[in-house]
């Protein structure tokens, strides 16, 4: 595979020794901790990145005061859970009621998610 890439004068280096990696969209900023980041340059070409995770943190940013509010994936897993709903549900009520775990959790408890 790597000669093959060689041939065709792509290069791919992996940047060891990065920390972070935060994307950030209107509404939310992804943090990824201690990524793998795999950087790809192809002749012609903008060069690519490609980042492996396991720890992610999504902040949701609420655009009237600017303020965010941090919902780590472990938050949701347990939310998720005690009320055996979905990760997508345990993530949506986390940031209904702004990362408060107790309150997302009786939220879905009353709705039956």
């Amino acid at each position: 595979m790597e000669k093959m890439l060689k041939k065709a004068g792509i290069k791919m280096y992996e940047i060891a020794d990065a920390k972070r990696v935060i994307i950030e969209t209107e509404e939310e900023r992804i943090v990824i901790e201690q990524p793998k980041v795999i950087e790809i340059e192809v002749p012609g070409s903008a060069k690519a990145y490609q980042v492996i995770a396991q720890d992610v943190r999504v902040e949701k940013i609420e655009r009237e005061g600017a303020s965010v509010i941090e919902i780590s994936d472990e938050d949701v897993k347990i939310v998720a859970e005690e009320t055996g709903c979905s990760e997508e549900v345990a993530r949506k009520a986390l940031e209904e009621t702004k990362g408060d775990i107790a309150e997302a959790i009786l939220k879905l408890q009353e709705s039956g998610c």
